[in-house]
């Protein structure tokens, strides 16, 4: 900052303060100065930049066009840098978690454990965002992603490796005589989550066949969904068979709405928290990643479990 601007930064509040009241003596009450302060400060502003604020008259103060458009701006940072720092404070005194997760982690897995966390003394709150959260402008505190990290600039913690399990309703099963021990001995009606496939992220179907000589069908939708919960409602629904990964499935298993067709696959991405450095070294996310974890441990089924 050059030596004009930190001139006019340290006569901010003056001019902010002449903004509001027009005139010196109501500003110099906000201010809690004496009148002449103000009159100094704002006489230093005018030699500064060679321009009149201010038409003065033994009766009135009139702003010149000058004039306006400093106090203006003036009082316009002061209300911004104020507002900010009640956010600072607030920031500060809360006890809530703010949590960045995929809409598809969100619906069938975080926002299922908030009753879990509330029970454990954790406010959480989940922000379902498609975007990756960026820590520097405050979107979030803590960030789940599923990748193959580290995340450089951040604090990562993996939390659980991933496995891909494909996975079928009991009705589409039952209707289309699948051996879910051999359950490529026939064709099946597959369900793409096509966001996921096109993402350099190496998880997906082609993976998936990759890993599992069994499967030899050539790999042709029957339907589409930009998100893998959709695939996985669209499964539940009859439609065909979904692939799922640890953490997006296992409620669904559990609650007998999909079967998992033969066994999991170890998929090369994981499950990470990440966070600023700076939260990282907070009791806040200490206490999120003890509790994050134990619940990752008790989701996944048996055979997944590392």
């Amino acid at each position: 900052m050059n030596n004009r601007l930190l001139k006019l930064a340290q006569a901010t509040p003056h001019l902010a303060a002449m903004h509001e009241a027009r005139s010196f003596t109501k500003a110099a009450d906000i201010l809690n100065v004496h009148q002449t302060a103000v009159s100094h400060r704002i006489r230093a502003v005018e030699d500064l930049i060679g321009v009149q604020l201010f038409e003065r008259t033994t009766r009135t103060l009139r702003f010149t066009t000058a004039g306006e458009i400093l106090c203006s701006a003036a009082h316009t940072n002061m209300t911004e840098l104020e507002a900010a720092m009640t956010r600072v404070q607030a920031k500060k005194r809360s006890t809530t978690i703010r949590v960045s997760v995929t809409p598809s982690l969100a619906m069938k897995w975080m926002v299922p454990l908030l009753t879990v966390a509330k029970a454990a003394g954790l406010d959480i709150s989940v922000q379902a965002q498609t975007r990756l959260v960026d820590f520097t402008r405050d979107d979030a505190d803590v960030g789940m992603r599923f990748g193959l990290g580290p995340y450089p600039g951040l604090r990562a913690i993996r939390i659980s490796r991933s496995y891909m399990q494909p996975l079928a309703s009991p009705a589409y099963i039952e209707a289309n005589g699948i051996d879910v021990n051999n359950p490529w001995a026939k064709p099946v009606d597959i369900l793409m989550d096509h966001t996921t496939e096109a993402d350099a992220i190496p998880f997906g179907w082609a993976e998936f066949q990759a890993s599992e000589p069994a499967f030899t069908q050539k790999i042709e939708p029957v339907s589409l969904f930009d998100r893998t919960d959709l695939a996985l409602q669209a499964a539940i629904g009859g439609l065909g068979v979904a692939l799922g990964r640890t953490l997006l499935y296992e409620n669904d298993v559990k609650m007998g709405y999909l079967v998992p067709l033969g066994d999991p696959k170890p998929a090369e991405p994981s499950d990470w928290v990440v966070c600023s450095y700076e939260f990282a070294e907070t009791s806040k996310f200490k206490a999120f990643t003890r509790w994050i974890t134990e619940q990752v441990e008790r989701t996944k089924c048996p055979e997944t479990r590392s």
